[in-house]
């Protein structure tokens, strides 16, 4: 009878959290896909090292982006290195997800990073998922032509990136009410609230982790085309 009654309380508990991520975007559709299955997939893109981002014949399944780590570029601001970015679309609310595995070493600080927001190499935001949490770590964080700016409170503690498993990325944004929330395999572990968040460009990469990326999707209610590309 316990036994029972702590499945159904798993249950419910792992329906709230299903309605929670998307009861509030159900109107939303998909406005760009990509399973990377072709090398023409990375025209989509502008990387800060071109040269580093490959097609691999190992994804989930089948082929999958990959990153072979930092290359030549350096940031003017102490901002991530390793970033690609979506050329065409432009949005303000929206709800990308995604397949990440880490690849490469075992770094002190495992992260990857969901870029929002970009006018240029100079002034965007940031999402980070990181193996520790401290004031430069696992937070959200503006760039505004300087050193990346703490925009939420210090988290407790980061994520267990567990090497070569893939991991499920969600992160949710809204402009209304000034909303950021992002999930890592379905838990809830980044959140804040800022009014300096704009439309932009978004993307993704890491600080130096070398990683795969797969199954990329993103939903929005509305977008604008606005082909640019970056990092030339």
């Amino acid at each position: 009878m316990r036994i029972s009654h702590c499945l159904l309380l798993i249950v419910i508990g792992f329906s709230t959290l299903t309605s929670a991520q998307t009861k509030a975007y159900k109107d939303y559709k998909v406005v760009y896909s990509q399973g990377f299955s072709k090398d023409k997939s990375t025209k989509d893109f502008s990387f800060s090292d071109a040269s580093k981002w490959i097609i691999s014949k190992n994804g989930k399944p089948g082929k999958s982006l990959k990153c072979l780590g930092s290359g030549d570029y350096k940031s003017s601001h102490e901002g991530p290195v390793v970033v690609a970015v979506l050329n065409d679309f432009e949005l303000s609310d929206f709800v990308v997800e995604m397949d990440v595995v880490q690849n490469g070493k075992d770094f002190s600080l495992l992260d990857f990073c969901i870029f929002f927001g970009i006018k240029d190499t100079e002034h965007y935001c940031y999402a980070q998922i990181a193996s520790k949490a401290d004031k430069k770590s696992h937070n959200v964080f503006m760039v505004k032509g300087d050193k990346p700016k703490r925009v939420g409170s210090v988290n407790e503690k980061g994520v267990i990136w567990k090497m070569k498993e893939w991991q499920h990325i969600r992160m949710e944004r809204t402009v209304d009410d000034k909303q950021i929330k992002v999930y890592f395999n379905g838990e809830l572990v980044l959140q804040c609230t800022d009014e300096a968040f704009d439309s932009g460009h978004i993307g993704f990469g890491s600080s130096n982790s070398a990683l795969k990326i797969d199954n990329l999707k993103i939903s929005a209610s509305t977008f604008e085309t606005n082909s640019k590309t970056f990092f030339e």
